[in-house]
């Protein structure tokens, strides 16, 4: 997993993946999946809470800068299975993504 520079755009993701922590505390792993023109923070998460669908869907929010959050964000929300799928190549991320770059948080 390669790291990126310290910026905005990084505390951003870290200040989304607490919140995220907090809002799921069933929430075990959490990822940023950056984007290489740092338009929108891309997080993967997996919790003991989500349902197994099989397929990924992509929720996205808008940025929120009046809340500290200056940018787009995009979150994964897997189950453990589907994490685990993913990781043996039996689930796809969606374009653009690339299970190789994901950076833990």
């Amino acid at each position: 997993m390669n790291q990126i520079q310290e910026t905005s755009y990084l505390q951003t993701a870290r200040a989304l993946a607490d919140a995220h922590r907090q809002a799921d505390p069933n929430t075990t792993l959490i990822f940023l999946n950056p984007d290489p023109a740092e338009q929108e923070v891309r997080l993967l998460e997996v919790s003991t809470a989500a349902p197994t669908s099989g397929e990924l869907y992509p929720f996205s929010f808008a940025a929120r800068p009046d809340l500290g959050i200056n940018y787009p964000s995009v979150v994964l929300l897997l189950s453990h299975q589907e994490w685990t799928d993913l990781q043996q190549g039996n689930l796809q991320l969606p374009d653009g993504w690339t299970i190789d770059r994901l950076e833990k948080l």
